[in-house]
């Protein structure tokens, strides 16, 4: 699973083998090791009626509702869009997409990306 910050957003890329952990454990997790901590993010179902962010002890936790998770999971939806309030003047964005194939890496291994979903999009994703 990949995860982009970009100016108050984050933006979860996952490939066709993360989608069916979610669907099958309700929960994907990713580690990447410093030297003096561990960042964790993971994207999980969870009993709530909205789209949830916490970030605590160097956890990123995303917490999507079943139903939402489940139009994504089992559909040819391609990402789940949704906006948090974070105070008076700052949203957060969170973005969650089903991985497509860069259009410049010939040399990407495509087979857990969703290709299909790119060419019926008519996407030529560039990385």
């Amino acid at each position: 699973m990949k995860l982009r910050f970009e100016k108050n957003s984050a933006r979860y890329r996952m490939k066709k083998t993360e989608v069916a952990q979610l669907k099958l454990e309700g929960l994907v997790r990713e580690t990447i090791s410093f030297r003096n901590a561990t960042f964790v993010y993971e994207l999980r179902i969870h009993d709530t009626t909205e789209i949830t962010a916490t970030f605590l002890d160097n956890l990123l936790t995303i917490s999507i509702p079943e139903n939402v998770a489940n139009d994504f999971i089992n559909t040819d939806q391609v990402g789940i869009y949704h906006s948090i309030r974070v105070s008076d003047n700052e949203i957060l964005n969170i973005i969650i997409e089903k991985d497509f194939p860069c259009k410049d890496g010939p040399e990407e291994d495509r087979s857990d990306k969703f290709s299909e979903l790119a060419e019926k999009e008519g996407k030529d994703e560039v990385c």
